[in-house]
């Protein structure tokens, strides 16, 4: 007698949405129009976005270190010369 039931709830959930659902995939192994493939598909391309929106961003980051380096070296190439004069005149001649 529980087989009939279990027969029963096996034709009301093959019936439904989501039972033929699963019978579609089974029969051509892909996933219904606008299923999760779908909203898959639309995450990788705003993750893509994304990613690409960092680079860009990291590469504006590596030429603003880069231009302050070269002007942190400036600067201290600048102070250098200066200051040697400074010793060399302090001193006095030996």
């Amino acid at each position: 007698m529980g087989w009939i039931f279990f027969a029963i709830a096996l034709v009301i959930v093959a019936r439904s949405p989501l039972g033929l659902a699963l019978a579609h995939r089974i029969r051509y192994g892909v996933a219904v129009e606008g299923g999760s493939g779908v909203r898959f598909e639309e995450f990788a391309g705003q993750v893509n976005q994304e990613l690409t929106a960092l680079r860009a961003e990291m590469t504006e980051l590596a030429e603003r270190l880069d231009f302050a380096e070269r002007s942190l070296l400036q600067l201290r190439r600048a102070d250098a010369l200066p200051q040697g004069r400074r010793a060399e005149h302090e001193a006095g001649p030996t």
